[in-house]
């Protein structure tokens, strides 16, 4: 469950986040593009979550695989949830909700790759 692709999901988010304190620091509104970005990120984890899918059929590690496949197949509801949190917020507190889930999936990349090592 380590590779690039978790890696690029990790950067893709800490950029989503950059972006959004940009937003927040100068206080203008949220742009189109910056909300529709939450989405792309879901995107990115739905395809996480279908990769390690299919590395855990693959393979039978021993991990905890309930665990494992939560974290896989909830983790994008969350930046779904932001956007429809924030779907009709034009304030900075819009772009700070983006900013704390930009910061949060990261952590949970590497929280699901803590639970894969465990079956090593």
């Amino acid at each position: 469950m380590t590779g690039l692709f978790a890696n690029f999901t990790i950067i893709a988010s800490l950029a989503m986040a950059a972006w959004a304190l940009v937003h927040v620091i100068v206080n203008r509104p949220m742009s189109r593009a910056l909300h529709s970005s939450q989405l792309v990120l879901a995107g990115l984890f739905l395809v996480l979550a279908a990769g390690g899918i299919v590395q855990l059929i693959g393979k039978q590690p021993q991990i905890p695989w309930a665990e494992f496949l939560g974290y896989l197949l909830l983790s994008p509801l969350i930046p779904i949830g932001s956007w429809w949190w924030t779907r009709g917020d034009n304030t900075r507190i819009g772009s700070a909700i983006i900013v704390v889930i930009g910061l949060v999936m990261p952590i949970l990349v590497v929280r699901i790759q803590q639970v894969w090592a465990i079956g090593g």
